[in-house]
């Protein structure tokens, strides 16, 4: 165990630290196209982690609008018989952050994930139960992801 420490020190690994946004930031508002989406609910759970303060009604606060989102499945490989082997699914998220004050913290822009995944026509009893599963990844690497790009720009600033 010694021996693997020292090679990951050796190495420069550290592990990923808990993420910590700017406190000048103060609370923010998530803002959904639906109010119950995952995302947005995910995202409100991240940024309070991350020692953001939730917004309260008739607080002025910053606004994390998320202006679109979307998961699409495409058809990755097909064998001889012209059945799909192999799919790809796409998350693509496209978001700004707004201060109190309405002004730009950080401007518009879209963040895309994707994952690959085989298919097998015989076992397919649990292939939705796999895509669903792998959607929730992709959700709660959209959410970091998200939170990465914000704490870059305001470090930015």
């Amino acid at each position: 165990m010694l021996c693997v420490a020292a090679l990951f020190a050796g190495c420069g690994f550290k592990p990923r630290a808990q993420l910590a946004l700017a406190s000048d930031l103060g609370p923010v508002a998530v803002s959904t196209a639906d109010p119950y989406s995952p995302l947005g609910q995910g995202l409100a759970t991240a940024l309070r982690r991350a020692g953001v303060a939730e917004a309260t009604a008739g607080q002025p606060s910053a606004t994390l609008q998320v202006v679109s989102e979307s998961m699409r499945t495409r058809p990755l490989a097909v064998d001889a018989t012209a059945q799909v082997r192999e799919y790809e699914t796409l998350y693509t998220v496209e978001f700004e952050l707004r201060g109190a004050d309405g002004a730009v913290r950080v401007r518009r822009q879209a963040v895309e994930l994707s994952r690959e995944y085989t298919y097998d026509a015989l076992a397919s009893a649990g292939s939705p139960a796999e895509q669903q599963l792998l959607q929730e990844e992709l959700r709660r690497e959209m959410q970091a992801a998200i939170l990465r790009r914000i704490d870059a720009a305001l470090r930015a600033d």
